[in-house]
Parts: C-alpha cells; sequence; structure tokens
C-alpha cells in the first residue's frame, strides 16, 4: 500500500458515510490563497523569500445511526512554490473513526484511520524537506455477548497497519481484548479486560518486533455535567531487542460542563507506546496543517502525558486554552528520552454580521536526552475574515513563527502573509466531537 493512497481513503470514507445515511452532518470549507514568507528556508542566516499558492480543505463529518456512527476530521492543502524553492506538494492530517453495526451492539466492526506528519529530522525546523507522511489504520471486529441484564462479555480484534513514506519503519500489528462488563446504573459500568498485541517489521534487519499485554480495570461514569474513563492495571513489553519490560497502566480521562458556555477537559496517564500509536494518539487533539514533532523510532517506550483545555463558547465570542505535556521514557535506549511541552491559545470574535476576527498563539517547548538539539518554538497568527455571503468570504491573516535552538545556527523567525477566497458549507470541527452531556440535551428539549 502507497502513503499517497491515504487521500484516496479519505474521500472513500466520506463518500461511503455519506451514502449511507441522509442525516450525517457534513461541513466543508475550500479555500483558493496566494502568499509570502521572507524566510521559507527558516534560517538563521541567507534567508530567502518565497511566493506561495494554496489550494486547500477543511471538512468533518458526524453521523449518529442505529447501523453507523461515524467521526471524520480533516485538514488538507496543495502548496506550490512560485520561485521553485521547493517542489509542490500536498500537506495536511486526518482523523477518522467508523463504527458498523451489522447487528446493533452484538456483532459491529470498527475502521480508524490516523494520517499526517512527521519530521524526518527531530532537531531541525519544520519545512518541506523535513517532514513525511504516516498513516496509521487500524480495522477489526466487535463482539458483545449479554449474561441477564447486567453483564456483557465484548470480544474484540484489531489489524493495524502503519506506512511511513520514506523511513522503514512499516508495520503490522494485531491483537485481541476481552471485556467482562457489569453495569452498575444506567450511566455507569465498571469492567475487567485483558488485551494483548504483536508487532512486526517490515524490515526484518530492525529486530524490533515485540509482544504487548494489558490487564486492567475500568470505571465509565456519564452524569448530566460530566464524562469520566478511568483505566488501572499492569502492562508489560516483551521485544526482540532487549529485554522485557513491565509496569503500571494508568490512563484518566474527564469532561466536565462548568456552564452553558464553557467546557473543563482533563487527560493524563502512563503506559507503552510506540511512536506510530503515540503519532495517532496526537490526532485525536486535533488537525491542521502541522507537523508532529519529536523522535520516530520503532521502540516502544513508556508514555507519561497530561492534558489540560478549557474551552468557551457564545453566540459571538470563542475562546480556547489547552495546556500538553508528554514525556517518553526509553528505558533500554534513553539517548532517545524526549519531553514536549505546549501551551496553545486561540480567541475569537465576530465584529459585525460579516466580519471576525481570530487571534491564536502556540509555545512549544522540546527537551531531549541527546544534547544539543533543544530547542523552543513561537507560532502566532492574527487572521481577518470578511464575508460577502453567507458562503464565501475573503481571509486576511499573518503568521510569525520564531525559534530558540541549542543547535549552531538553529535559530531562526519568520514572517508570512496570506490571501485567500473561501466557499464554505457549513462550519467544519476541527477536532473529533466533543463529549455530549445530558445536560445539554434536557435543556435542548426544553427550547422546543
Amino acid at each position: 500500500m502507497s502513503i499517497d493512497r491515504s487521500y484516496v481513503r479519505i474521500g472513500v470514507c466520506v463518500a461511503l458515510a455519506m451514502s449511507m445515511s441522509a442525516h450525517a452532518e457534513f461541513a466543508y470549507e475550500a479555500q483558493a490563497g496566494y502568499g509570502h514568507s521572507d524566510n521559507i528556508r527558516r534560517t538563521s542566516a541567507d534567508q530567502i523569500s518565497e511566493d506561495i499558492g494554496q489550494l486547500g480543505l477543511n471538512f468533518s463529518l458526524d453521523q449518529r445511526g442505529p447501523r453507523l456512527q461515524a467521526d471524520l476530521v480533516g485538514d488538507v492543502a496543495y502548496f506550490h512554490y512560485f520561485d521553485d524553492t521547493y517542489d509542490s506538494e500536498v500537506v495536511g492530517n486526518f482523523i477518522g473513526d467508523a463504527r458498523f453495526g451489522f447487528i446493533p451492539q452484538r456483532f459491529e466492526w470498527v475502521v480508524s484511520d490516523a494520517y499526517g506528519q512527521v519530521l524526518s529530522d527531530p532537531f531541525a525546523p519544520v519545512t518541506p524537506d523535513n517532514r513525511e507522511n504516516v498513516n496509521v489504520l487500524t480495522t477489526g471486529p466487535d463482539v458483545f455477548l449479554g449474561f441477564g441484564s447486567q453483564t456483557q462479555l465484548r470480544l474484540g480484534g484489531r489489524y493495524t497497519l502503519t506506512t511511513y513514506e520514506d523511513r522503514p519503519f512499516d508495520s503490522d500489528g494485531v491483537s485481541g481484548e476481552l471485556s467482562l462488563i457489569r453495569l452498575l446504573s444506567a450511566s455507569s459500568n465498571i469492567s475487567l479486560n485483558a488485551r494483548a498485541q504483536t508487532i512486526e517489521y517490515d524490515e526484518a534487519a530492525l529486530d524490533a518486533d515485540y509482544d504487548q499485554r494489558e490487564a486492567f480495570v475500568s470505571y465509565y461514569a456519564e452524569g448530566a455535567r460530566t464524562h469520566l474513563t478511568f483505566d488501572v492495571g499492569y502492562t508489560e513489553i516483551d521485544s526482540d531487542a532487549g529485554e522485557a519490560e513491565d509496569g503500571l497502566l494508568l490512563r484518566l480521562d474527564v469532561a466536565r460542563r462548568l456552564s452553558g458556555a464553557s467546557t473543563l477537559t482533563f487527560a493524563a496517564g502512563r503506559e507503552f507506546r510506540n511512536s506510530a500509536s503515540a503519532f495517532a494518539a496526537a490526532q485525536g487533539a486535533g488537525v491542521s496543517l502541522g507537523t508532529v514533532q519529536g523522535i520516530q523510532t520503532v521502540i516502544p517506550f513508556v508514555n507519561d502525558y497530561a492534558t489540560l483545555g478549557w474551552n468557551f463558547v457564545r453566540r459571538r465570542t470563542g475562546l480556547s486554552l489547552s495546556v500538553n505535556w508528554v514525556d517518553q521514557e526509553y528505558e533500554s535506549n534513553p539517548i532517545f528520552n524526549q519531553t514536549l511541552r505546549t501551551v496553545w491559545g486561540q480567541i475569537r470574535r465576530d465584529l459585525s454580521a460579516r466580519t471576525s476576527l481570530s487571534v491564536d498563539a502556540m509555545h512549544t517547548e522540546a527537551d531531549f536526552d541527546q544534547p544539543g538539539g533543544d530547542y523552543k518554538d513561537l507560532a502566532a497568527s492574527l487572521s481577518l475574515r470578511w464575508r460577502w455571503s453567507s458562503s464565501t468570504s475573503i481571509d486576511f491573516s499573518y503568521q510569525y513563527f520564531d525559534r530558540e535552538s541549542d543547535l549552531v545556527d538553529g535559530d531562526y523567525d519568520e514572517n508570512r502573509i496570506w490571501v485567500a477566497l473561501v466557499y464554505a458549507y457549513g462550519t467544519p470541527r476541527s477536532a473529533p466531537l466533543a463529549p455530549q452531556f445530558a445536560i445539554d440535551a434536557a435543556s435542548q428539549k426544553s427550547s422546543y
């Protein structure tokens, strides 16, 4: 399978979901734009300017039917560099999940796909020469067996195909899971879970195949204002390349509706991952034209993470804040250890019926055990949208990028300006669907 077929797969997923139900909520924005950069190679000296043409599409689809549940989000763009500093390219990210109920709540089939770009050189800035495409496709069945009205057994199987554009890190994964679920109430349950997975790499010379096993207790509760999932247990890795490793498995995911306009989310955990599964998890936070940072390897690692987010939405105003921390520890190869910290914020305001303004900024710090590559990145943008109809608008934007790096000549700054013609149908999301709270459903019913 060629990595370039990922865009075809995205289109097939959208067309399939749309054709299976007339009630799918589909939104998109298509744009054609022109931009200028004063430092396209992102160098500290001998800066080169470049004019850029862009064709872009971002979209989202939400389908919640009795036999199909689907959530697709994507943002892709074609860039043409008029001064030929780089070859023309297609970049972007996609995250999609679909569940087909052949026999709803008895036999279902799951498909998920994560597509995007990662850094070729983790210590150098993002440029067309320093990123490659990655795709992680997972699919398999879930079988549910009932034992009385309060107890259920779930048998699950998954096949995972990971493909890298350049690196020889392509792999196949097969996993199985057994869950014994006990309903505590109409909105909560507790389960005992066992999961086993085998990862095999196409390149035998890597000697990196491994087995992973997990055993954990899971608790889920859904209240009027709160969603909570908590997993705790034991996990181990048995790799061909080294000694077996084991440790604590911990995952916590909480969402709380603070008011009718604001939501707080928190996630934290400790588990074994590899670079591909960590990439797929990062896509779940939202899609953009950005590149996932950090080192890519075939070696599994201990992944510690914590994320705190707050979202506030009114009719004319939106405000989002998030803080993310990820620590990847390679017990057998500490030279690959890395810590990434990100703070991001965005504010949007409708100035009038025809104009809106948005400002966002992201600060990233990357620390590596390998000496000399640490850096701090700042990316900020200011965008003004003027609508001349309900579906057509013009966007004007300014972007600023800055890096402080430990590498010699690793610092840079870049300014970009853009103007784009946009055609929109609805308002596409940039992230998977947020939790639906019972209090929101109740308020919607009371409004009729």
